[in-house]
């Protein structure tokens, strides 16, 4: 006989199955070792790239170069997040308003001809962003977070020149993805609180509705109170402190990253 799954393991499967884009999984592959500004370029550049010539041929060599990273990096499987089932609604209405568009070339089906220009289209774009999305993934997963801010100022220090407030934008950042696992973990507390008073399952959609208002609501409360907090605890040490040096060398191994990643947008250029 089949033993009914207990409360502690179905609260364990809901942890597994978490969105765990901002823990950092310890490695030593060379998607580890490669200085965290270079990731930040090569997304940059890929996202401009697939921006500028979204075709086939442009994902398929982003593809290439994401599933070669993804290898090496040797992530392990349970990293891999759960899609949310409001998403895969999402997905299904753009497919539908997708068919609906037609356009040639057209498929037959039972006599009626359905144009799938639109579907095609649909399809380009969802794998596109999936393969950007997986990219940004790859860096969370692989780069600490103490390393970006560090980074981001070696990056702009260029434009300092410009009198460009390139400390102050950087620090803000940098407060904003440490605070954002902070979020994360409290709107996961907010949502568990609501679930223990109100135990019965919502079966309409309004109900559904309204529980998300009032989840969504009381989490802006409490981040703006945390905000309140953290900003009077900046201002009493003296304001926001300057991103540490970046002391991580420019490296023949980040070079080669930027050449393979240059090569695939001008692949993109040329095949397009």
């Amino acid at each position: 006989m089949s033993r009914a799954p207990t409360d502690r393991g179905i609260r364990r499967g809901r942890q597994l199955a978490d969105l765990h884009v901002f823990r950092y999984v310890p490695g030593t592959s060379f998607v580890h070792r490669t200085w965290a500004g270079t990731k930040i370029l090569v997304i940059a550049i890929l996202s401009t790239g697939v921006i500028l010539w979204p075709t086939w041929r442009a994902a398929g060599l982003a593809g290439a170069l994401v599933l070669t990273a993804f290898l090496a990096a040797r992530l392990p499987g349970g990293i891999a997040p759960r899609i949310p089932r409001w998403i895969w609604i999402f997905f299904v209405i753009g497919f539908v308003l997708a068919l609906a568009s037609g356009g040639k070339p057209d498929a037959s089906l039972g006599g009626l001809k359905v144009g799938l220009a639109g579907v095609e289209v649909w399809a380009r774009f969802l794998v596109l962003g999936f393969e950007v999305l997986a990219l940004a993934g790859l860096v969370s997963w692989t780069t600490p977070l103490a390393d970006l801010a560090p980074a981001l100022g070696r990056l702009g220090a260029p434009v300092r020149k410009l009198r460009v407030p390139v400390d102050e934008v950087v620090g803000a950042i940098a407060l904003g993805i440490r605070c954002l696992p902070l979020l994360l973990d409290e709107f996961r507390v907010l949502n568990a609180a609501r679930r223990t008073r109100r135990p019965e399952p919502l079966t309409t959609l309004k109900d559904k509705a309204d529980a998300l208002e009032d989840t969504l609501f009381t989490a802006l409360a409490s981040s703006l109170r945390r905000s309140r907090e953290l900003a009077e605890a900046i201002e009493a040490r003296g304001g926001v402190p300057s991103p540490v040096a970046e002391t991580h060398p420019f490296t023949r191994l980040d070079l080669t990253v930027l050449a393979l990643c240059t090569a695939a947008v001008v692949g993109m250029a040329l095949l397009r």
